[in-house]
């Protein structure tokens, strides 16, 4: 009956140790990278898993912050319209 009880304790022993080495792996490859980046202050894609950095939307639109003037390209010239 000793050696019964001997073999379950062991199991219990080991399914604990492969508990812990589950979550210390969850932690490390989710939960520490996310963690990261937020602090950051980037944006995190639990999807892909991946840091990503806001960008402002005047990056986008070609607009200045509170205008509604298009901020145009320069192209090799110097002449704003040429660089698309």
């Amino acid at each position: 009956m000793k050696s019964n009880l001997s073999k379950i304790g062991m199991g219990f022993l080991i399914g604990f140790a492969v508990l812990c080495v589950a979550l210390i792996a969850f932690q490390a490859y989710y939960i520490w990278p996310m963690q990261r980046c937020e602090e950051a202050g980037n944006w995190w894609d639990p999807q892909d898993r991946v840091c990503a950095v806001p960008l402002p939307i005047s990056q986008f639109t070609g607009r200045k912050v509170g205008g509604k003037e298009v901020i145009t390209r320069l192209g090799p010239g110097g002449k704003p319209g040429e660089g698309r």
